[in-house]
């Protein structure tokens, strides 16, 4: 088995396993008393710190990144501090799950639209089918849980969709853009600490020096080295290596490993609304990685007789 078939799954793997632990990081952060700009700041200033002598090295060996200028600020734009301000705001009035549901769901339906623009994939009736299912998933997670949330969910759940949809054309721009994995994850997150610095660290820094020392520790792993740096490096790999419709596919595993992970770390049994509609969703999901009949029109043939 060649290096290329084994890299994209392993990869694929470390990427699901960052994503769902600094998403349960971020929620603990928020419900330890953490603003949205304290733990977005660590996500991209950490990883700019530790960009530079990556970035000097290159620069002595005379290597470019390999991204040009306005692709990689179209890059950072998209899953840069902004992206993190706004997927973080959402567990803010909304539970982990929500962040764990609705996000993924804007990811397969931004990211499917853009394929189909930029990589000409065909519009497929089983995508259709899929993006049906994940909704009514979605519907009976908030019908079932709709009593016991805070008035302030539907505005979580928009900041989710949002960020969901920022970061679903972030994964196919890199795919389409061929983005190369170390120089590219250097340059977005020196590109994302240059944002951040001025955007977050106002607001952002003086939460953080208030924080435990515990807190604070955990957070900048998660946040900054896992979420920043490790995810990013990850994903890159994941999108070059695995096939555009299975990359697309790695959030489908992310709401079962992080509620996993609360459960492990924190005791946080998942509702019964939250376990089918994990379960409805990931069924979404896998009815898009199925069949791949084109949902075209028929084309109506014209004869005449001679």
């Amino acid at each position: 088995m060649s290096l290329d078939r084994v890299l994209g799954p392993m990869l694929g793997v470390l990427t699901v396993l960052c994503w769902s632990g600094y998403n349960v990081a971020a929620k603990h952060g928020i419900e330890a008393g953490l603003p949205p700009e304290a733990l977005a700041f660590l996500r991209f200033s950490v990883p700019g710190v530790l960009a530079l002598p990556v970035l000097v090295l290159l620069a002595l060996r005379g290597r470019a990144l390999g991204v040009s200028v306005w692709r990689l600020a179209v890059l950072v734009a998209l899953g840069g501090p902004v992206f993190g301000l706004v997927a973080v705001t959402g567990y803010v009035h909304a539970p982990l799950s929500y962040g764990l549901l609705f996000a993924p769901v804007a990811v397969f339906l931004s990211s499917a639209v853009l394929r189909a623009v930029l990589l000409r994939e065909r519009v497929t009736g089983q995508r259709l089918g899929a993006a049906a299912v994940m909704f009514a998933g979605l519907a009976l997670l908030v019908g079932l849980d709709l009593r016991a949330l805070a008035p302030g969910w539907g505005q979580g759940a928009l900041f989710f969709v949002l960020a969901g949809c920022m970061w679903g054309s972030y994964t196919v721009l890199l795919r389409h853009w061929r983005i190369p994995m170390v120089e590219g994850a250097v340059g977005m997150a020196a590109g994302s600490a240059m944002l951040a610095l001025p955007l977050l660290g106002p607001t952002g820094v003086e939460p953080l020096r208030a924080a435990p020392v515990a807190e604070l520790v955990v957070q900048v792993v998660m946040q900054g080295i896992v979420g920043g740096v490790v995810s990013v490096v990850a994903l890159i790999g994941a999108v070059r290596w695995l096939s555009g419709q299975t990359a697309a596919l790695l959030p489908v595993f992310t709401p079962v490993v992080a509620l996993g992970i609360a459960l492990a770390a924190f005791g946080d049994v998942p509702s019964v609304a939250e376990a089918i509609g994990v379960t409805i969703i990931a069924a979404g999901f896998l009815i898009g990685l199925g069949l791949s009949t084109p949902l075209v029109w028929p084309k109506l043939r014209v004869t005449t007789d001679r």
